[in-house]
């Protein structure tokens, strides 16, 4: 999970560096094609037989959200700091707990209700409504919010009978072609100089992936969900040293209220799973 939340920060950078000449619907052909081709190799291995699945509506719903929610997350990070952006991103789990428990009927005891009324908190903290300006950035990033907190839900009820593999496979080989067009459409030739970034943002956003899936299958949530919150400081360097960024002294509370809140719930769920078993 450490290794994931860097993977995130290294992936953020790469969006603003590259927001600078590129475009958004550009960003998200480079992340699906770098990501598909990386996973080209266990495909042949296994065969294509190990893609097999009845649950194609849920995979092709998912990848429409996951592609939406990638355009307005890069559109957020050309616009915004990156710390921000980043800590507002930590309400993802708690909208993913709140689809859950309404789509799968999961249990939404006080504990997660007092968690996502921590979180929107430390957003009103952050974001301050009023006091500064709420403009498009804003928007797009809390959208992006329940976009990928849709996708997590996805996700979760993906990986009950489907291979972990296939299902992050899926998520860059199904986004691909809604990728194109638009990709084509708005297409800047890449300079020699672009390419490692290139190749390093798509790296960097398919290793996040699978470490995370990794950490998730191979650890208890509430254990490994703290190093997952490291991406914050890394974000927040890379901000500073590569592009200057000093954010909000008001990010402190408010990030310790969502990190909290998001944390309080993994660890209330995880305690609950321990007494039932």
């Amino acid at each position: 999970m450490f290794c994931s939340s860097i993977a995130y920060a290294v992936s953020s950078a790469c969006v603003r560096f590259l927001s600078e000449d590129f475009s958004i619907f550009q960003l998200v052909l480079f992340r699906t094609a770098v990501g598909t081709t990386i996973m080209l190799p266990w495909l042949f291995s296994s065969g294509l037989g190990v893609l097999r699945t009845k649950r194609w509506k849920l995979y092709l719903f998912r990848a429409c959200t996951v592609y939406v929610s990638n355009l307005t997350w890069f559109y957020a990070l050309s616009r915004m700091n990156l710390a921000e952006a980043t800590a507002l991103s930590f309400l993802m789990p708690l909208v993913a707990a709140l689809i859950l428990a309404i789509w799968l009927r999961e249990k939404l005891g006080w504990e997660r209700l007092f968690a996502i009324v921590l979180g929107f908190l430390g957003a009103v903290l952050i974001i301050r409504p009023g006091f500064i300006e709420v403009g498009s950035e804003i928007y797009a990033v809390m959208f992006t919010v329940l976009m990928y907190g849709s996708a997590t839900a996805i996700i979760r009820a993906l990986t009950l009978t489907e291979n972990p593999n296939v299902v992050v496979f899926y998520m860059f080989f199904l986004n691909l072609p809604l990728a194109l067009g638009p990709g084509l459409m708005t297409w800047s030739t890449p300079q020699a100089t672009d390419l490692p970034v290139i190749l390093l943002f798509g790296s960097a956003s398919w290793t996040a992936q699978v470490f995370m899936t990794r950490s998730l299958a191979c650890g208890e949530a509430a254990v490994v969900f703290p190093a997952f919150y490291f991406q914050l400081p890394a974000t927040a360097l890379l901000g500073f040293a590569l592009f200057g960024q000093i954010p909000s002294l008001w990010i402190v509370p408010g990030a310790i209220l969502i990190i909290g809140g998001s944390y309080f719930s993994v660890w209330s769920e995880n305690r609950r799973r321990q007494s039932v078993s």
